[in-house]
């Protein structure tokens, strides 16, 4: 009870927070800033994704697990311009990219000039394809020491049991070895904080200049164990973000900077804001599907889309979904189906797992689930975005904007599959010029200068 009482009081003193470099600041409010890519610079007001026009953006795609080390699922094969292709055909502009720490960094204080080769390579090719990339440091169980993927094998707690006696995978989720080393990462008890956020500097140097890159997501799923809930983000998590943040805005200042909801089994947390710009709230939604046993298996959408929407709130960060997906079969692609329309009424956007991993959750082997996923929705939606909905029984779109739009043009994404179309809006007068281009797969439509809100409807049947 002393102890409890003791961690309550620790986790409601302020926590203080390095200054955000001003140097940062002027590189956000800068109308130009140098890229080697020519997709435009994206941004967060803290409430959306922005591009530099402020148009507002989503962001839907694929998580590509090609350049991960991992033991606790199979990788795919490293994605090509031809996989890049297809997604941009099948109306997709982002991919998600998790890295491992591991390949990066395989032996202390060295970093491989081959793997980040590699992963310019990749995210040069995706946006030749005019699609965005967000890198990902993707940490499942700690390390792939234990079975897992992440840190180096020299990072480790390595003198502890790799297993606990159960059943796969909580014989992962709760050895020892896996505890130790996450307890000691976030109190910060043995430098390793540090190695991670050199390692997460050559990153950011290698991209600074590269509008390609989206977004860096800092922690893959943050697990709060051994550290209770609560506490966890409120004296650890965030602490730890703020540091990572500050020092990757000095080198990078125009990506913005993705934290994720922590992976802690429906347990109570704690979602504070850190004074910083430019941050994006991400959450995994598997509606139950990878929760434990005790919980119900009916999948639900619903309640985790609303909660991330009030943590991000709260967060001061615009919000976004990670990792989306589901099993193969029927039951799976209904709960995809029921997936998508709610992820389009709550206007968001995710990406999904995974484009072609090793396993049977590969969405290039589910050619039934394509046109459930890949649908039609804004790219840039000039003023505010404030309905979406995608009927793929119908091939309908449906949006309501709020002005004041600026003249703007509304863009959308659109699946190879739909080729026909018509546009209409509430708005008086003739229907607005809309064309499709085949090569992009983009429809733009020009609109008028509007203050108030309309609605917008594109009619793919």
């Amino acid at each position: 009870m002393f102890a409890a009482l003791v961690l309550a009081g620790f986790a409601v003193i302020p926590n203080s927070y390095p200054t955000y470099p001003k140097s940062a600041r002027t590189a956000l409010r800068a109308t130009r800033f140098p890229s080697t890519s020519k997709l435009p610079w994206l941004h967060s007001n803290g409430r959306e994704i922005l591009n530099s026009e402020g148009d507002q953006v989503l962001l839907r795609g694929m998580n590509v697990t090609g350049l991960l080390q991992a033991k606790d699922m199979r990788p795919g094969p490293v994605p090509t311009s031809r996989d890049f292709a297809e997604m941009a055909a099948d109306g997709f502009d982002v991919i998600r990219i998790p890295i491992s720490w591991s390949l990066l960094e395989p032996q202390p204080g060295r970093f491989s000039r081959a793997y980040l080769d590699l992963l310019e390579k990749v995210v040069g090719e995706a946006a030749g394809q005019g699609i965005y990339s967000i890198i990902d440091m993707h940490n499942i169980d700690w390390s792939v020491y234990y079975g897992g993927d992440g840190a180096p094998s020299w990072l480790t707690a390595g003198f502890l049991p790799r297993s606990f006696p159960s059943g796969s995978p909580w014989n992962r989720h709760l050895a020892p070895g896996v505890l130790a080393s996450y307890g000691i990462f976030w109190a910060d008890l043995g430098g390793w904080q540090e190695d991670a956020i050199q390692a997460w500097t050559v990153l950011a140097r290698a991209f600074s200049h590269d509008s390609a890159v989206a977004a860096f997501d800092l922690w893959n799923e943050p697990h709060p164990f051994p550290i209770p809930p609560g506490v966890f983000e409120a004296k650890f998590l965030l602490p730890f973000e703020a540091r990572l943040i500050s020092t990757l805005a000095r080198v990078a200042p125009r990506q913005m900077y993705m934290e994720e909801q922590t992976l802690d089994f429906g347990l109570p947390t704690y979602v504070g804001r850190i004074p910083y710009p430019n941050q994006v709230f991400s959450s995994h939604v598997f509606a139950t599907l990878l929760e434990p046993p005790w919980q119900a298996p009916v999948p639900q959408y619903g309640a985790p889309l609303s909660l991330l929407e009030s943590q991000a709130r709260t967060a001061g960060a615009a919000p976004w979904v990670g990792e989306v997906g589901g099993p193969p079969g029927t039951a799976g692609n209904a709960w995809i189906a029921r997936e998508m329309n709610e992820l389009d009424a709550y206007r968001l956007g995710w990406a999904y797992w995974d484009w072609n991993e090793g396993g049977s959750w590969a969405f290039v082997k589910h050619p039934s689930r394509l046109r459930l996923v890949a649908r039609a929705y804004p790219r840039a939606t000039p003023g505010g975005l404030v309905s979406l909905s995608y009927d793929p029984s119908t091939e309908v779109l449906d949006l309501g904007i709020a002005g004041p739009t600026r003249g703007r043009q509304l863009v959308v994404e659109v699946p190879h599959f739909l080729t026909r179309y018509t546009v209409s809006t509430s708005l008086p007068g003739p229907a607005p010029r809309a064309r499709l281009d085949p090569a992009t797969h983009l429809l733009t439509v020009d609109l008028p200068a509007v203050t108030g809100s309309f609605t917008v409807r594109v009619d793919f049947s």
